[in-house]
């Protein structure tokens, strides 16, 4: 039933136009950034597989200053 209604729910939501990228993640929506910054600059091959790696494992600026805090008792 689960199954039906997952599918039933997909369907509909396919039939009012609401395409994968409106459920897309943050992760999602940084790879679709770093992919066009990639393709702006024209890298192929090693350099971008290097500037793949840096772009996605980077920070946005107001997480990269907030740190962990610990809870003190």
């Amino acid at each position: 039933m689960t199954k039906f209604l997952v599918g039933l729910c997909a369907i509909g939501m396919l039939q009012l136009g609401l395409a994968p990228d409106v459920l897309a993640g943050p992760q999602q929506e940084r790879m679709k950034t770093c992919n066009k910054d990639a393709k702006a600059k024209a890298l192929k091959g090693d350099a971008r597989k290097a500037f793949m790696k840096s772009c996605l494992s980077t920070r946005k600026p107001d997480q990269a200053s907030a740190k962990p805090t610990a809870a003190k008792p």
